[in-house]
């Protein structure tokens, strides 16, 4: 637990955004572990199923109503800034959740708490892109941006940099992200339960796709670090990757995973003609259907990426953040969650 005296100018409440979904539950028991009751901001009939109701306060409201915004930041110290979507059925839906939701909360904390100690908004590494030339991003690389939702969640970077003169502001940006209770990576482990091994189809010159990875507690954990801490080295709307040290290759994610299920694997190699076919097919059905689905065009452009790898250091130099669970371990937990949830 730290200890009030640790905490950025006594900050002891905090707002946490999506606070129903995967990131955001880990970041309220995280917080709670700290020795503090932070407050969810939840839509109406969001469910809790997955959180300790008695450990936190909630307020309703949604990113698409200014006034509960403007009541949900009231008295706030800090806001956490999880929600978001990572499927749209449209370029326009990333961008009224992921940018013009964004923009409608700083507008909220301008208008009624500007007093507010600390804001960190959670963005992603697509909100960059993919690796350039074999090496991890830094923070100051170029952005090479390949799909909507990394566009998206940019414009959401973007917005929180307007506003940083008048609003402590950081910028989170995990990779792949996985764990206990979230759905991210179940499709890829469900296939692997069922024995294949599908590849995603490389460049020439790449041997393996790789990967960046991050369990979703010690990504949590790094938000509330960096809510909470006192460290001075950072600058108001700077962006941080929060990371583990070790890149995965796409064979080493089925791998592992096989080998916390006792699976033997049969490798498939899928061709990009495929993939794109699927996409642009799934891509007619939702918009006949209104449904957003995994794979689609805009999707592709990250899948086909040769690498979605960056560099956990300066996260580490500044705040002395250490994703400290192993991928192995990792992925073991979340295959015995997986299970005993009856999921595979």
């Amino acid at each position: 637990m730290v200890q009030s005296e640790m905490l950025h100018d006594g900050i002891k409440k905090v707002l946490v955004t999506g606070a129903s979904g995967f990131v955001g539950g880990h970041v309220l028991r995280i917080l709670k572990d700290h020795g503090l009751r932070p407050t969810a901001l939840l839509r109406e009939g969001s469910s809790v199923a997955t959180l300790d109701s008695g450990s936190f306060d909630v307020r309703r409201g949604s990113l698409s109503n200014r006034e509960s915004l403007q009541e949900a930041v009231r008295d706030m110290d800090a806001v956490i800034h999880v929600a978001g979507v990572v499927s749209a059925p449209s370029r326009e839906g990333f961008f009224e959740h992921n940018a013009e939701g964004t923009r409608r909360l700083l507008e909220a904390i301008q208008q009624s708490n500007p007093g507010l100690k600390r804001l960190v908004y959670v963005s992603s590494l697509a909100a960059v892109g993919p690796t350039l030339g074999g090496v991890p991003r830094s923070e100051d690389d170029p952005p090479r941006v390949v799909s909507a939702y990394g566009e998206s969640k940019r414009a959401g970077e973007k917005y929180v940099r307007e506003f940083a003169s008048s609003i402590p502001s950081l910028i989170v940006r995990p990779p792949l992200v996985y764990g206990p209770y979230d759905r991210g990576v179940l499709t890829i482990a469900r296939t692997v339960a069922r024995g294949w091994m599908p590849l995603l189809p490389s460049e020439p010159a790449v041997r393996s796709k790789a990967y960046s990875q991050i369990y979703g507690e010690d990504l949590a954990r790094g938000i509330v670090v960096m809510t909470l801490s006192k460290a001075q080295g950072w600058s108001s709307g700077e962006a941080f990757f929060l990371s583990g040290r070790e890149i995965v290759t796409q064979e080493e994610i089925f791998q592992t995973m096989a080998s916390a299920l006792g699976k033997r694997l049969r490798r498939v190699q899928i061709p990009a003609w495929a993939l794109r076919g699927a996409a642009h097919g799934l891509k007619a059905v939702g918009a006949m259907t209104r449904k957003s689905y995994p794979l689609n065009p805009d999707k592709l452009a990250e899948l086909l990426a040769p690498a979605w790898t960056c560099s956990p250091e300066r996260a580490s130099r500044v705040f002395g953040i250490e994703a400290t669970t192993s991928f192995a371990a990792g992925i073991q937990a979340t295959m015995d969650w997986y299970s005993l949830k009856g999921w595979l």
